[in-house]
């Protein structure tokens, strides 16, 4: 889920938004926690259930597992060979500071995006 709006990522969220197409005809909408009626605080097994009742991919910061309703308990205990992925940016802070990575994490989030259909059931995937 990238929200729209202020963002902790905002030059990777920018450079996102001019590679996804707009317009009504787009496949692809950008959801927000407002725009799904959702607390940011939200526990991860609700908003994981959320996501995949709402077809939405949720996009997160690393994550782990320390306790029994973290998203990464949710993912290994609910996922389904038709769930849709978590992707998961792997050092969220160094989108603020490193431009090139910020840019790769840019460049394989597009690319599992055109993939999507053929990454279902995958669980968690990471973003450089």
């Amino acid at each position: 889920m990238i929200a729209k709006g202020k963002c902790r990522c905002c030059y990777a969220c920018s450079s996102l938004r001019r590679g996804i197409p707009s317009g009504p005809n787009s496949q692809l909408r950008v959801e927000s926690f407002a725009n799904l009626g959702v607390s940011a605080n939200t526990p991860d097994a609700t908003l994981w259930q959320l996501c995949q009742t709402q077809q939405i991919i949720l996009i997160t910061g690393n994550r782990n597992q320390e306790e029994p309703a973290s998203l990464e308990a949710t993912i290994q205990a609910s996922h389904t060979p038709t769930s849709l992925p978590v992707l998961t940016i792997s050092e969220p802070q160094r989108m603020l500071s490193i431009r090139a990575y910020a840019h790769r994490v840019v460049e394989r989030l597009l690319e599992y995006l055109i993939d999507v259909e053929n990454l279902h059931g995958t669980g968690r995937l990471y973003l450089p």
